[in-house]
């Protein structure tokens, strides 16, 4: 007791310096007596300063009681701080924004979402929080002032029965609506009736972006996770929010892993594939390929990964070399306009992209078909996995059948038909590197003669020339590059996807018909009506070219690209529709 009464007096006598007015000083010897009874009895503390209810982790926010010199008495208040951070945690079950101002001590930040329609897909587990659904931000101890691009943050819903979010009046920008932000003083929090708010998850917050929050973490999705990372911030850690970052990325780098482990990748005839996906992973902005079990690209797009690549590095070399028992070379790319749209553009003169003179390779494997990837210098991460399981499609379908591959890139659809006893196929790209790594594809599998070639032509051209030449084909597929990069260019696209897939058309055999794959990777497209807009625009272009067609499959991304269904169809950008297209002389 005497031990105890001695810890009393330091505390006092260290806060009472701080105090400036007898008031503060009445409130301060208050604090120390609940303290020590409540360390006693292991029951909350709870003060009411001007009307405001406060644990004692707040209070210390409030005095900075933090700074207190006397060794003895800083032990005791940590002591009193630790017992009560995980006391109250919960709020109705719920941990809430009320809660985060007492068990994080003030050293996390939060974002509060409006609770009403607009809000719903993020409490039920949507990744994207965009600007318009934000209804205030409570700064920390750290960044009372306003919160800075990448940090992370607690993701709250305002209580039942708050006034809805309005969005500001005023033109929207690019980066969305302006947010107001409030300090975390006593009085500011009071205003916003707190009390009741439901956290929901952990994210990085960017004031530049229209995503104004990437969730990470979310506490439906994963709750022991959830629970996990507030006992980091209820800790004495002094570095919590990179300890709970780490935290985060471990366990959702784990979760891809596990995801890819029961789809059966790695196997002996595949060795290349997407590990991680963005929101479907709960890594959004973030994507990883396996190449060749040899060499990862991870691919940034979000400025919050830029912020964090050094420990994104270090969190997934560490697990890499558990999933494959081997050291994984890792290479960083970004997607500078994706960058600069995020509002990262301080640095875009240094964004580390592709050095388009770094001949190196990794050879890759999928469905036993060998390809040369360049991840240093080619397109992306230098491989597109999206369309395993399409090339797998038309493997199936292309034996004894004449195939037509526009913008063949490496010739990945070729190499398929071919091993699936195509009797001859043609490849054409308008990038003569992509011609040549096709050819050397080619050879590298075994595949040369006069059955399989490759051709430097754009691809309306070489239709047009073919269809006059009277060349005729029984299987074609249609990849172009995106051509709707947002929905304000659809028109605009659906014009140019029609009249690709018309000129298409008229290569099927008139007198067999035919099989037509054809793609688009225009999110802006797949998404429209729920995908209804691009098959519309391929029955209108064979309205134009005069013959019956009927969809046989319509096929997405392959299975690696995971895709978050509360987010759903906002991560599905890739569309496979097979066709047949009927003859156009029918025997009698």
């Amino acid at each position: 007791m005497v031990c105890l009464v001695r810890h009393q007096r330091g505390i006092t006598s260290a806060l009472a310096n701080r105090a400036k007015d007898l008031q503060q000083l009445r409130v301060i010897v208050l604090f120390v007596i609940v303290s020590m009874s409540m360390l006693m009895s292991r029951q909350p503390l709870l003060l009411h300063v001007k009307g405001f209810p406060m644990t004692s982790i707040a209070f210390r926010r409030i005095f900075n009681a933090r700074q207190v010199h006397d060794s003895d008495s800083s032990k005791l208040v940590g002591g009193c701080l630790r017992a009560t951070s995980t006391i109250n945690s919960l709020h109705d079950g719920k941990a809430s924004l009320y809660d985060v101002s007492k068990a994080f001590k003030g050293c996390l930040p939060c974002v509060v979402v409006g609770r009403d329609r607009q809000s719903r897909s993020f409490r039920d587990g949507s990744p994207l929080i965009f600007s318009g659904a934000v209804a205030y931000t409570v700064g920390s101890m750290k960044y009372d002032s306003g919160i800075p691009q990448g940090a992370l943050v607690a993701v709250a819903v305002a209580p039942k029965g708050s006034s809805k979010t309005k969005a500001p009046k005023g033109k929207r920008s690019n980066k969305g609506f302006a947010v107001e932000h409030v300090s975390t003083s006593a009085l500011d929090l009071d205003k916003r009736n707190v009390i009741g708010s439901q956290m929901i998850g952990f994210g990085t917050y960017n004031p530049e972006s229209m995503y104004r929050v990437r969730i990470l973490l979310h506490e439906t999705s994963d709750p022991t996770m959830f629970k996990s990372v507030q006992q980091i911030f209820s800790s004495e850690d002094p570095d919590c929010e990179a300890t709970a970052m780490k935290a985060i990325l471990k366990s959702n780098i784990r979760d891809a892993i596990q995801t890819r482990l029961a789809l059966g990748l790695p196997r002996d005839d595949t060795n290349t594939f997407r590990l991680i996906n963005g929101e479907g992973d709960s890594l959004s902005g973030l994507a990883v390929d396996i190449l060749g079990s040899k060499l990862a690209v991870v691919m940034s797009s979000a400025a919050w990964c830029e912020y964090n690549k050094d420990l994104i590095l270090q969190v997934l070399s560490d697990e890499l070399a558990v999933m494959f028992r081997d050291n994984i070379e890792l290479v960083w790319r970004t997607t500078s306009s994706r960058l600069v749209q995020d509002g990262y553009d301080k640095h875009a003169t240094s964004f580390d992209d592709a050095v388009h003179d770094d001949k190196r390779f990794i050879t890759a494997t999928e469905s036993n078909v060998n390809y040369k990837v360049y991840p240093w210098s080619g397109q992306k991460t230098g491989f597109y996995c999206d369309q395993r399981d399409n090339r797998q499609t038309i493997a199936r379908l292309c034996r004894g059948k004449r195939v037509l591959d526009l913008c063949c890139y490496n010739g990945g659809f070729v190499l398929n038909a071919a091993k699936g006893g195509a009797l001859s196929c043609v490849g054409v790209d308008s990038s003569q590197d992509a011609v040549d790594a096709a050819i050397e594809n080619a050879a590298m599998n075994g595949f040369t003669g006069d059955h399989i070639s490759f051709v430097r032509n754009d691809i309306t051209d070489f239709m047009k020339t073919a269809y006059a030449d009277g060349e005729r084909f029984d299987v074609i597929i249609l990849d172009p590059p995106k051509l709707a990069p947002s929905r304000s260019g659809l028109n605009q696209a659906s014009r140019k996807y029609h009249a690709l897939n018309r000129d298409a058309m008229k290569l099927i055999d008139e007198e067999k018909g035919g099989l037509l794959m054809t793609c688009t990777c225009s999110g802006a497209m797949t998404q429209k009506d729920g995908g209804l807009f691009f098959l519309q625009t391929v029955k209108s272009a064979s309205l134009a070219s005069k013959r019956q067609i009927s969809l046989l499959s319509k096929a997405g991304a392959a299975s690696c690209h995971t895709q978050n269904p509360a987010a759903s169809p906002a991560g599905m950008y890739l569309t496979a529709a097979l066709f047949h297209v009927s003859p156009l002389y029918k025997k009698g």
